[in-house]
């Protein structure tokens, strides 16, 4: 004789959670445009003082203190700014935050990988916010900053630009215009349910 057990209706399958798990949420989000495309614009509106659980890496910031009392006119610091700006993003990405937004103009083919490989050592999925400005308005916002890049560089900056913008794979990216990244909220920035 067989004895049958009480049966129980089945569990719903549990719903996703809006939210991410700690391990999806480890992420690089890399906002990138040409010099003066409103990057940094775009990182200190939605960030300002600071973002719990999210770190954000701006060469300004480091060129800002170079700058400042600086005797030696900037062009010649120039590598160095760059230089220690690379060290501190690859520090950031292999660190512990859990999300961290990097601005870059994402021209340089041979930093993007670097940037990448990293990312997936640390475990961080990537997202690609690309502010797609013309070469022309990015120089108006550098007249606007108050410093322009050289006419040589702004141009190999735009053509890289242009080429990257054309083969750039398929993945977690989101193109936004200047108007489209005036409107974007932080949650639409790391790509992440709002709420």
């Amino acid at each position: 004789m067989t004895s049958t057990l009480p049966t129980t209706p089945p569990t719903p399958s549990p719903t996703p959670s809006p939210t991410p798990s700690p391990q999806a949420a480890r992420a690089l989000v890399v906002v990138a445009g040409l010099p003066g495309s409103g990057k940094t614009t775009l990182v200190r509106r939605l960030l300002g003082s600071g973002v719990p659980g999210v770190r954000a890496v701006d060469s300004e910031d480091v060129a800002a203190r170079w700058r400042t009392g600086a005797r030696v006119p900037y062009r010649f610091v120039r590598p160095l700014v760059h230089t220690r700006h690379r060290v501190r993003v690859l520090r950031v990405v292999l660190g512990r935050a859990r999300t961290v937004v990097l601005t870059d103009p994402w021209t340089s083919r041979w930093w993007r990988p670097v940037v990448l490989r990293t990312a997936r050592v640390a475990g961080r999925d990537v997202r690609l916010v690309l502010l797609d400005v013309s070469a022309g308005d990015a120089a108006d916002g550098q007249r606007i900053r108050g410093r322009r890049i050289p006419e040589g560089r702004m141009r190999r900056h735009a053509g890289r630009w242009a080429r990257y913008r054309s083969v750039e794979g398929a993945g977690d990216v989101l193109v936004v215009d200047r108007p489209g990244a005036a409107a974007l909220s932080l949650a639409e920035l790391l790509g992440r349910p709002a709420g």
